[in-house]
């Protein structure tokens, strides 16, 4: 697929106004034959595939989350913040969520502040508006696919929003206690214990956001990841963080489903199967960002002319 082509389906999703992302569950439940659970005969230690967390009757493409897979959030429950993290928070600038200073913001408090605060994408906050990398949680809480590939001694995750691949190291190896190279991925490694893949990372860069509301880690994040393949459809995902530099306490993230697609069911309009090479491109950033968002939502930042 030409990378305009998939820009624009970038910008498509970015033009969804911020109400339509406040709860995070894109719409309506649809009858997707994918979420029921399957009685077909699976390994649990097996978790070589596609999965998707989307809506859409392809599981890729635009849409939001399909109805038990949770919403696009880390989670609602929020840790008191330290000085330093307050301070992190207050500096980002989300595009998503209920957006700031409206009556739609003031009457949901049951929602944490950082789901109230959307303003304009010419802000100039998200690092993923300038193709940065999302990092790990980001990467996993969008909806679109995620490919497990596994090999003896790793696992990959390929995530098609950006295209990004993330090593899982099951060799036996252990963590740096203190990585002096923080990377856009993080330091991962994973054990079983039963049927459960528990991933443990380290030494992500602070740069990217825990989500798209914008809610910040340091460089000292510790995440955990517990996945385990409940059915043949299904995989699920429980996750920690641990963070004093900018949380109170742990935080304990929303449960998260994925629904296992084939990869003759990603294809391009050629026919050409599996994950898209859906690539955010600074190359088509004027002839495509700045004249579809920026330009109709507040103008160029000051810094960027």
């Amino acid at each position: 697929m030409h990378t305009k082509l998939v820009m624009s389906l970038v910008l498509a999703a970015l033009l969804f106004t911020p109400q339509m992302f406040a709860q995070g569950r894109g719409g309506p439940a649809r009858p997707l034959a994918r979420v029921q659970p399957s009685d077909k005969p699976f390994d649990a230690h097996d978790l070589a595939g596609i999965w998707t967390r989307n809506s859409s009757p392809g599981g890729y493409g635009g849409g939001g989350t399909c109805p038990d897979c949770g919403d696009r959030g880390f989670g609602n429950d929020t840790p008191p913040f330290t000085p330093q993290g307050q301070k992190m928070f207050d500096a980002n600038k989300p595009s998503y969520g209920r957006t700031l200073g409206t009556a739609d913001a003031a009457a949901h408090t049951e929602e944490h502040i950082g789901r109230r605060r959307a303003v304009s994408p010419s802000n100039g906050t998200d690092p993923y508006q300038y193709c940065n990398p999302m990092g790990v949680t980001r990467a996993l809480i969008y909806p679109d696919p995620v490919e497990f590939v596994v090999l003896p001694d790793r696992i990959y995750q390929h995530y098609m929003w950006g295209y990004g691949i993330r090593p899982i190291w099951t060799d036996g190896r252990k963590l740096p206690d203190d990585p002096d190279q923080p990377r856009w991925w993080g330091y991962s490694v994973a054990h079983w214990e039963g049927d459960v893949l528990v991933v443990d990372s380290n030494g992500h860069d602070e740069r990217t956001w825990i989500d798209h509301f914008g809610y910040p880690h340091s460089d000292q994040m510790h995440l955990q990841e517990r996945y385990k393949r409940t059915n043949y459809n299904t995989l699920e995902l429980n996750w920690t963080i641990t963070d004093p530099k900018v949380y109170t306490k742990p935080w304990v993230g929303q449960t998260k489903r994925f629904h296992l697609i084939q990869k003759s069911d990603v294809k391009t309009v050629d026919g050409w199967a599996g994950i898209m090479e859906d690539v955010c491109a600074p190359a088509d950033e004027v002839d495509q960002f700045d004249k579809r968002i920026r330009d109709q939502t507040g103008g160029i930042p000051p810094e960027k002319k």
